[in-house]
């Protein structure tokens, strides 16, 4: 008997420091910047609410509870704010065995009506400029609805990040974002994100307008600092030789 209580002690001693440890590691984990701990009883709650929810909460054992300790459903992180090693992830998986660990994307601002990454070459009346170089007051080349050239001033850079989309031409390809409006042949704009291959976009070419036909919208893996100008009521400036529908005002963008 005396050996089994001892055993008994032994045991109850160990599984308490385990749960001292995982109190104090969620401590830690809550002090962090993007870290987002979710315990059962809250998904419990959620799970109870929408059914739609794809896995149920998750349990510990009676002793761990009886001790103080609770169920851990997820640990999510940003990887922006807080990157932990592979290392520091096998030492929460193991810690936290019933824990799902989820890596987030941090949020981004939305490109209305859409963004370049740096580099991307803007057509002006001294020869094309890359965008990020840019200040308020540059001279910009404007093509009119006409077909014709005006010049324009920019009136301010807007810069965010956000996700780089591709988009493969037979005469070209141009880096941009999702919500960039280019022109079809056909008239108006159309946001990137909404083209089909076979469709057909204007660009300046040797100056001339010239329809070229889409091959591929493709999502890229790249994430980064992206720039558009604002140009008065929504212009269309040359970008990469494509043309592209400038950044509206704030009173046009909220719309």
């Amino acid at each position: 008997m005396f050996v089994v209580m001892t055993a008994l002690c032994c045991w109850l001693a160990w599984e308490s420091n385990v749960v001292r440890q995982r109190k104090s590691v969620l401590r830690d984990l809550k002090t962090k910047p993007g870290i987002e701990v979710t315990t059962a009883a809250v998904w419990k709650e959620q799970f109870d609410r929408t059914i739609s929810l794809a896995d149920p909460p998750v349990q510990i054992s009676l002793v761990h509870r009886c001790l103080g300790d609770e169920a851990i459903q997820e640990i999510g992180y940003t990887a922006d704010y807080f990157e932990p090693s592979q290392a520091e992830l096998d030492r929460l998986a193991r810690i936290f065995p019933e824990a799902k660990l989820r890596r987030n994307e941090r949020p981004l601002e939305p490109c209305h009506p859409g963004c370049f990454p740096r580099g991307t070459l803007v057509d002006t009346p001294k020869g094309p400029r890359a965008i990020d170089s840019i200040q308020p007051g540059d001279l910009i080349t404007s093509v009119l609805s006409t077909g014709e050239i005006a010049t324009v001033k920019a009136q301010f850079v807007f810069v965010t990040e956000n996700h780089i989309w591709k988009v493969d031409t037979s005469l070209g390809t141009l880096y941009t974002t999702q919500t960039q409006p280019l022109c079809p042949a056909t008239g108006e704009t159309c946001q990137v994100g909404k083209l089909k291959p076979g469709d057909h976009i204007l660009r300046r070419h040797d100056g001339k307008l010239q329809a070229v036909k889409v091959l591929e919208i493709s999502r890229t893996d790249r994430t980064e600092k992206v720039f558009n100008l604002i140009l008065g009521d929504s212009e269309v400036f040359v970008a990469n030789g494509f043309l592209a529908r400038s950044k509206p005002p704030t009173r046009l963008a909220s719309q």
